[in-house]
């Protein structure tokens, strides 16, 4: 009964939590508690395990002018991806940039590259909208982005895709840059979306959620 009542009590602070969005170590630590580590969120698309993946990003140049940050963005997922998921084969991003280079692509056709590069797989990641400056002194990511996957098996066809109308970071305020350089947290930024993206692909806890913003940025 004492443990019964004490998990009660720790799911009434986490509920607490939640409304204000504190995601933060803490209310991590305070889920763990209550609901321990067996709570997954199951991946959104299975379908990459085996597979050879090609994982090519396209930012909207009139929103972001960084041609960099794609680039980026795209090995980061595919650096995620080969580590959470078994006998995956992801396409170097500099064979990938080769070939874009080489065949002029016009950052259009997702299954073109997948062809070019032999690939079973090609998730698609398309930004739309990219930022990190709130105002002069503060800086908040923000991001609009779909994210597709084509099975070159079934000539490109699209067999998976989720759109994301805005992703934030932090969620719950922005960064001064007195406290940030720039630089670094575009960096930190990139890999928070990269996470993001890849957790579409494999099972993750859902206490990792409740930490994404984490000690690092807090107010």
């Amino acid at each position: 009964m004492r443990y019964a009542t004490t998990r009660h009590t720790l799911g009434i602070l986490l509920i607490l939590c939640l409304p204000a969005l504190v995601c933060s170590t803490g209310c991590a630590v305070l889920y763990q508690l209550a609901y321990g580590d067996g709570h997954k969120i199951e991946a959104k698309y299975t379908g990459l395990k085996g597979k050879r993946v090609a994982v090519v990003c396209v930012m909207n140049p009139s929103t972001y002018g960084d041609g960099e940050a794609s680039t980026m963005l795209a090995d980061e997922v595919g650096r995620i991806l080969r580590q959470k998921i078994d006998k995956i084969q992801v396409v170097r991003q500099d064979e990938v940039a080769d070939w874009m280079d080489t065949n002029e692509w016009d950052e259009s056709d997702f299954v073109e590259i997948g062809r070019g590069v032999k690939a079973d797989v090609v998730v698609g990641i398309d930004i739309d909208a990219f930022s990190i400056h709130e105002s002069k002194t503060l800086l908040k990511g923000r991001s609009r982005l779909s994210t597709t996957v084509y099975d070159m098996a079934r000539d490109g066809e699209e067999v998976f895709r989720t759109t994301d109308a805005e992703h934030t970071f932090p969620t719950t305020h922005a960064v001064s840059v007195l406290n940030a350089n720039w630089r670094t947290f575009e960096r930190t930024y990139i890999q928070v979306l990269a996470e993001h993206i890849a957790k579409n692909f494999y099972d993750y806890n859902m206490a990792e959620d409740f930490a994404r913003d984490g000690a690092a940025y807090a107010h």
